[in-house]
């Protein structure tokens, strides 16, 4: 699979969706963030984290991506590798957090929580939208864009009721 520097592709994926489905992608810091966060918890080989990438429910992505991301982290000083000789077979790359790993962490975690602050803001202010018989119009049973209609319902009556 081809890998994209775009945040959604148009290609159908292995789920069966149809040809002009959406498709998250992971791609850039998210890819390099998600991939020091599992290093912070523990030093790890380039197939454990392809792994638990998976394991944690990760949108389509190419391993060598994986492999090639890891690299360039390597290079920006931000993870470590060393060769690992300490079990039968061939010898392994593991890798391990930097402090520069650490921080940079620490900074995209800081950046997601505003981001995801601001993207429920913006919903937030969607759902307020909608008519309401308090402001003289029919009550919408539609969601607004992006929410479900349970979500949309529970904040109404929390809001009206």
């Amino acid at each position: 699979m081809q890998e994209s520097n775009e945040p959604v592709s148009r290609k159908s994926g292995r789920n069966g969706e149809g040809k002009g489905a959406f498709q998250p992608r992971l791609t850039g810091d998210l890819l390099s963030s998600s991939l020091l966060a599992f290093l912070r918890r523990w030093n790890a080989y380039g197939y454990q984290l392809v792994q638990e990438l998976a394991k944690a429910g990760v949108p389509h992505f190419d391993s060598t991506t994986v492999y090639r991301t890891l690299r360039q982290l390597e290079r920006a000083g931000l993870v470590s590798s060393f060769w690992d000789t300490s079990e039968s077979g061939p010898a392994r790359r593991m890798y391990s957090l930097t402090k520069a790993g650490e921080a940079f962490l620490d900074l995209w975690l800081d950046i997601f929580g505003r981001y995801q602050k601001i993207l429920h803001s913006a919903l937030d202010s969607l759902d307020n939208l909608q008519p309401t018989p308090e402001n003289g119009t029919k009550a919408s049973t539609e969601p607004a864009p992006g929410r479900t209609a349970a979500r949309s319902s529970s904040q109404r009556r929390g809001r009206h009721g």
